[in-house]
């Protein structure tokens, strides 16, 4: 009689582990789930932010250059393309920064003198600002690196530029008069020197696309 009840308290242990073994295995389902989904929307939430960031320094470029009737231009800097001195400055972090300045004469053919408004602004790691362009759009990216000096310690800087001018339009680049693009892509700085590498799958570039007008230098994302 001893011996049977054992066995029924044996079995009931036994089933009692296989629910909690299947619990386990279902919950172990759901959090791996959950980590596929945040891990593919890593870099789409990425580049919302880079996104972002660049309409709110394109907007805030437009509206000083009004309100001060001069001409702001958003430097893009890669590595390396920062100079002190004349020396390049060398850094750790291979991300791609965007400063914001104003320009006391205008000559993209020369070395400018600015001034920089604001601090610099850093694309996540991960983030390139892609080259090429989109529909027949003129791309900053492709046009010639232009330099800027500022500051008291002798630091200038040799990046792409977009300038906007005293009235709010889109002066530079200005091969056209149509508007321009910025394409913003997944990828990172490689090879010595460091280059922007673009990551490639299966569905081609995982990027997002700003417009710029040119009469009204205003971004809207095209995609």
């Amino acid at each position: 009689m001893g011996w049977a009840v054992n066995r029924r308290a044996g079995n009931r242990s036994a089933a009692f582990s296989l629910i909690e073994m299947i619990a386990v295995i279902a919950i172990l389902v759901i959090l791996m789930t959950a980590g596929i989904a945040l891990l593919g929307g890593t870099g789409a939430q990425s580049r919302k932010a880079g996104t972002d960031m660049l309409i709110g320094l394109i907007e805030q470029a437009r509206s000083t250059a009004i309100t001060s009737r001069s001409t702001v231009v958003l430097a893009i800097s890669e590595p390396g393309d920062l100079y002190k001195g004349g020396s390049q400055v060398t850094s750790n972090e291979n991300v791609c920064r965007v400063g914001m300045f104003k320009v006391v004469t205008w000559d993209p053919t020369k070395k400018m003198t600015g001034s920089l408004l604001k601090r610099w602004q850093s694309l996540n790691s991960g983030l390139v600002m892609n080259t090429g362009r989109v529909d027949g759009f003129e791309n900053p990216m492709d046009s010639a690196k232009v330099e800027i000096a500022y500051g008291t310690q002798g630091y200038s800087v040799k990046g792409n530029l977009i300038a906007i001018d005293s009235r709010g339009r889109l002066l530079y680049p200005a091969a056209t008069s149509a508007p321009i693009i910025i394409r913003l892509a997944e990828g990172g700085y490689r090879g010595s020197p460091l280059k922007a590498s673009v990551n490639k799958g299966k569905g081609g570039i995982t990027e997002n696309v700003l417009k710029i007008g040119r009469a009204i230098a205003r971004p809207y994302r095209l995609d």
